[in-house]
């Protein structure tokens, strides 16, 4: 199948991207079969129980070729039909395929300054196996545990099932190298994660920053399937704050994979010393340490050590003034956080993450009073803030879609795609 009839079958469906081949020669034989092949199993992945007929009308591949791609999907344990009825009525129901979720498994890990959260997961994303690995200050005991972590999952798979492990980090990565440029938060500056993490494990690793992680699972793992958002911003709260960028369906990255570190941006020029060295930074206002030190202030005691912003939302629904009042405190600072937002990039969405997802409802009133009396009207009325139906697992997931990207979208030439719920290669990723 020639790229240009690719390009068509992949734009004939609103959440299926354009992709483009970049390569300087011409497309090897067998890197346009593996391009078939994955646009065939990402399409049956999409919608369970398609039929062979749907997946010609849907490709644009002949008949012969999608009967042949199909085979060669079910020799590899990838894909199966459904189960025959023992009675079939008049007129044959077409064999529905369905993508063997299980055969094929990816890994994610995400750190941050509570410490490791490691799962596996099927070709849907869905979780299968999950381990945490406490913080500990030293980054050799931590990514030693990392590392033993990783192992005891993947000594039960079978070799060449694992696809790779996806790695969300937070600060600036250098994503070829694995390299941690600066994550003031952790204190660590020039880390190399990757030689501390992959070591002498056999399978791909990728790296990337946790809040643009939080945009790709959005991405990847729309709700119902619907129609990929092209401009958005994710915004998560752990041990920060950190924005992933959409822009015209691309990923903000920047010159050096730093762009969009909102949470950096100042809103009080003589406010609090942040780690990055600027001052008032959004963070430091905004995040999970922020509310959990406005609690203290209003209660004179901290909140439980564990998860603080959680046992903050948790003794607000309870109607705990003292933790009330902190979270309406961080509310005015989030929606001011937001004006800049808008006001900058227009988004059709804002998607919060971690503490803000569990607690949105109790927060949202006053976000929104603060957007409509900073930001023009005109501004507002496409503009919708919802909490991620992944919560404080966004990041996570992200991971997964990460290595799931590179399955699905592996021809083994350079790609380029505007990213969607579910083909997605963007520029760089």
């Amino acid at each position: 199948m020639a790229a240009a009839a690719i390009r068509r079958a992949l734009a004939e469906r609103s959440y299926m991207p354009e992709v483009t081949f970049t390569t300087g020669s011409a497309l090897q034989k067998s890197a346009l079969r593996q391009a078939n092949d994955r646009l065939v199993l990402n399409v049956i992945r999409q919608n369970p129980s398609v039929s062979r007929a749907d997946l010609v009308r849907i490709t644009g591949m002949a008949p012969s070729s999608v009967t042949f791609i199909v085979k060669r999907l079910k020799r590899e344990k990838l894909v199966y039909d459904d189960k025959p009825e023992t009675r079939q009525p008049v007129g044959r129901r077409p064999t529905g395929l369905h993508l063997r979720a299980e055969a094929r498994i990816a890994l994610a890990i995400e750190i941050g300054p509570s410490g490791g959260r490691i799962i596996t997961a099927d070709l849907n994303g869905a979780p299968l196996v999950r381990k945490v690995v406490p913080w500990h200050p030293n980054h050799d005991v931590f990514f030693d545990r990392i590392h033993s972590a990783i192992r005891s999952l993947l000594h039960p798979l079978a070799r060449g099932q694992v696809l790779g492990a996806g790695v969300a980090l937070p600060g600036t990565i250098d994503r070829n190298s694995g390299r941690v440029i600066a994550a003031e938060n952790l204190g660590w500056f020039g880390l190399d994660a990757d030689a501390l993490i992959r070591r002498n494990l056999d399978i791909p690793f990728y790296f990337e920053n946790a809040a643009k992680l939080s945009a790709l699972a959005e991405m990847w793992f729309p709700e119902n399937h619907a129609s990929p958002l092209q401009d958005f911003v994710s915004v998560i709260a752990g041990g920060g704050i950190g924005t992933g960028v959409i822009v015209n369906g691309q990923l903000l990255q920047g010159a050096l994979s730093a762009g969009g570190e909102f949470g950096h941006i100042s809103i009080d020029p003589d406010g609090r010393r942040c780690p990055c060295g600027n001052i008032g930074c959004w963070e430091q206002y905004a995040s999970d340490r922020a509310l959990a030190r406005a609690y203290a202030e209003e209660s004179g005691e901290p909140a439980a050590v564990d998860d603080p912003a959680q046992d903050i939302v948790a003794k607000a629904r309870a109607g705990e003034p003292a933790a009330l009042r902190a979270l309406q405190t961080a509310a005015r600072y989030i929606g001011m956080g937001f004006v800049n937002l808008v006001m900058a990039l227009n988004p059709q969405a804002i998607i919060v993450g971690d503490y803000l997802a569990q607690g949105w409802d109790l927060m949202e009133e006053t976000v929104w009073s603060i957007l409509r009396s900073r930001v023009p009207p005109y501004a507002l009325s496409a503009l919708r803030i919802s909490p991620s139906r992944h919560g404080a697992e966004v990041s996570l997931m992200g991971a997964v879609a990460l290595v799931l990207t590179r399955f699905f979208n592996s021809f083994n030439h350079s790609v380029q795609a505007k990213p969607g719920s579910s083909v997605v290669m963007h520029r760089g990723l």
